[in-house]
């Protein structure tokens, strides 16, 4: 075989291996093991040897580049080499065994190669969101119709949330206020009339529900307020939560305020109120600013950077508020920086809906003092 053809035989051997090597663009765990002859009375050279090989195995197990060129002295060909090059680092490893064999001494590791990858939320799970009762109160200072204008607008805002990026809505009649019931009294001469009309006065009203396991609720509360029953306009509040009871400290909170216009008071307006037509209108603008005030509290969370802090959960080990609902697979990797080591990372040994256990690839490297600190997760693979 001419040199020539050697080169080529070469670079489609090395083209081959790497198509049967998986190529990933984000960290992975590869087990490999290294070899390295004996040498009477020099253990420790040959170990590092050993080790040496594993590490190499392991970055080539992550991708490679190949690279061929040719070798001349003054214009004439004198050979040929292929450099085959790691496209992958080593993010952190651990040493598994290490024994010697008749002719050798073989290191086995367990390692994550790859690069650390992009935290963007494209291939993570859509927030699933329950919608819960709302809180709707409308003051005396008010319209009649106020209250039912919040109630169509809470309906129709609900609609445009669930045009967020990422988020999908499903609506319940689970209230998250525990409400306890009220006795039976003469209502006073100067009782608020709304009470009087909804039968709030006296009805007795059941507590909370509590919802399932796992379950992240959307509440959202309206209040209606204005300067008298004639005023111009009324100044609406809405306050939305994202509640999230098994990672009490991801949730979220927004404000929005709007005022509202209604008709001026002239005949026209009576005219509006028997038509609904100002409870409709209202309705319609309270859900365009409203919605659009909220959509980015949803779109916010739902991306948010997967880092939580460390909570101790035994002997090398800790508990984090984000599972497999929020895209954590077995292969997710977290970093640490910082606390004893430029950085450290922890690998997921037990994973649930809304939390995992994650503990240091390598123990012995790992930074000290870890419980608190702030890990980043990646997506990992399915």
């Amino acid at each position: 075989m001419t040199a020539l053809g050697f080169h080529r035989f070469c670079i489609l051997l090395c083209m081959l291996v790497l198509l049967l090597v998986p190529q990933t663009s984000v960290a992975e765990m590869v087990r490999v093991t290294g070899r390295a002859a004996l040498e009477a009375g020099n253990d420790t050279l040959v170990r590092r040897r050993a080790l040496e090989d594993a590490l190499y195995q392991a970055s080539l197990a992550g991708g490679a580049e190949v690279d061929g060129f040719s070798l001349a002295d003054q214009g004439v060909l004198a050979g040929e080499a292929v450099l085959l090059r790691p496209s992958s680092k080593i993010l952190d490893f651990a040493v598994l065994r290490e024994q010697k064999a008749s002719s050798h001494y073989e290191v086995t590791i367990e390692a994550y190669v790859g690069t650390q990858p992009d935290l963007g939320c494209s291939v993570r799970p859509d927030v699933l969101l329950t919608a819960v009762r709302p809180q709707v109160y409308a003051s005396a200072k008010t319209p009649l119709w106020m209250k039912d204008a919040l109630l169509l607008a809470h309906e129709e805002t609900l609609a445009v949330l669930s045009g967020a990026a990422k988020t999908r809505i499903t609506q319940s009649d689970i209230s998250m206020r525990a409400v306890r019931a009220q006795p039976s009294v003469k209502v006073q001469s100067n009782f608020d009339y709304q009470a009087l009309l909804t039968g709030g006065a006296t009805a007795s009203q059941a507590g909370a529900t509590k919802l399932p396991e796992n379950t992240r609720a959307l509440e959202l509360k309206w209040v209606a307020d204005g300067m008298s029953m004639r005023a111009r306009s009324v100044n609406v509040t809405l306050d939305a939560w994202i509640i999230d009871a098994a990672a009490p400290s991801r949730g979220r909170t927004v404000r929005v305020t709007h005022k509202l216009k209604i008709s001026s008071d002239t005949p026209w307006r009576a005219l509006n109120v028997v038509s609904r037509k100002d409870q409709q209108g209202a309705a319609a603008e309270l859900s365009e600013k409203m919605g659009a005030g909220v959509v980015p509290l949803l779109e916010q969370f739902a991306c948010a950077p997967l880092v939580a802090p460390l909570q101790a959960a035994g002997k090398d080990r800790f508990r984090v508020e984000l599972g497999a609902r929020d895209g954590l697979t077995r292969q997710s990797l977290a970093f640490v920086e910082g606390r004893g080591q430029m950085w450290s990372v922890l690998r997921v040994v037990e994973l649930a809906q809304s939390s995992a256990i994650v503990k240091p690839m390598n123990t012995a490297r790992a930074g000290q003092n870890l419980l608190g600190a702030s890990v980043r997760f990646n997506a990992g693979r399915p």
